[in-house]
């Protein structure tokens, strides 16, 4: 029986696997996580288990508060983990299959999906792909629903209740209505997009691009940027996935640098708030942020994956 069995998406070419997951061991503050460079990482909705991804096309999963030793790992991509979703419902898959071998594969993309999120209503998944479309799929058929197809590759997607909101290569950020599945509005980003993420209160996006900037706007005007975080000395943004996230309360934005460097800005002042030591040895590609607000996990391309607490 596991304490806390959430939901991740797991990505492949072409595919998506949903997947009921186990309790495994946390990483220790400065761990090789994986034999190759990690790509993403996501703490679930209860900041219990934190899973790492990887370019050896696995997933570890790891119990941020119970030691250091791997219990679980997750296979089944025949490409690099690109992305990682939690279930943000803790329901649904946790109650149909407690079975860490059970999966649901999703097949429909011809190129590598490079982004797969939950939906606000419970059995809906919206993905984005290298082949130029964002689809939206239906977990009890286990179907694609809609297919909303771009003019450019895909690096991320999130959602709220009607909206979906992917990035894409040609600089350009779209605003789907999911109800209609039409692009309603777009909005330029200075450089090629490589993630996004929505605000907790889901009132203010924002995307990171590789201009070595990061830009926060309020969904409800997204042609004014709140602000628009460039230039800090020392940050660039690594590679064409670098992820940038929120914190839990919306105050903060964080982002890993090609410096081995994890930047802190702050939302209400427009300023950098803090640079995390250089503690990695190569470009660390993703970060994320416990629901606590307690722990921030950051990882890099040398397999290395870091835990900050009280920063």
């Amino acid at each position: 029986m596991y304490n806390d069995a959430d939901v991740c998406v797991l990505e492949k070419y072409g595919a998506v696997v949903l997947l009921a997951v186990p309790l495994s061991k946390a990483p220790s503050p400065h761990t090789d996580a994986h034999d190759l460079g990690i790509n993403a990482v996501r703490f679930s909705s209860s900041s219990n288990l934190l899973a790492t991804g990887s370019t050896d096309r696995f997933i570890k999963l790891w119990d941020v508060r119970a030691g250091t030793a791997v219990q679980g790992t997750l296979g089944g991509s025949n490409e690099g983990i690109t992305s990682i979703e939690f279930d943000p419902s803790v329901r649904g898959f946790t109650e149909a299959s407690l079975d860490p071998r059970s999966s649901l594969t999703l097949t429909g993309h011809t190129r590598k999906v490079t982004a797969a999120r939950f939906k606000c209503s419970l059995w809906q998944v919206v993905t984005g792909s290298a082949d130029r479309t964002v689809k939206l799929w239906d977990l009890h058929r286990a179907a694609c629903t809609q297919t909303m197809e771009v003019t450019s590759h895909c690096s991320d997607v999130v959602c709220s209740e009607y909206v979906i909101v992917s990035g894409h290569y040609d600089h350009k950020i779209r605003f789907w209505d999911s109800r209609l599945a039409r692009c309603t509005r777009e909005t330029l980003a200075q450089g090629r997009v490589t993630s996004l993420d929505i605000c907790p209160d889901h009132r203010q996006l924002l995307s990171c691009s590789r201009d070595d900037s990061l830009q926060v706007v309020d969904l409800r005007m997204v042609h004014t940027p709140i602000f628009v975080f460039r230039y800090a000395e020392g940050f660039k943004c690594g590679s064409d996935s670098t992820k940038a996230i929120f914190s839990p309360d919306g105050s903060y934005v964080a982002a890993g640098s090609a410096d081995w460097a994890v930047y802190v800005w702050n939302v209400g002042g427009g300023h950098l708030e803090a640079r995390l030591p250089e503690v990695h040895s190569s470009t660390v590609s993703a970060v994320a942020w416990s629901s606590s607000g307690e722990y921030v996990v950051s990882v890099d391309k040398s397999r290395c994956a870091v835990l900050w607490s009280d920063i």
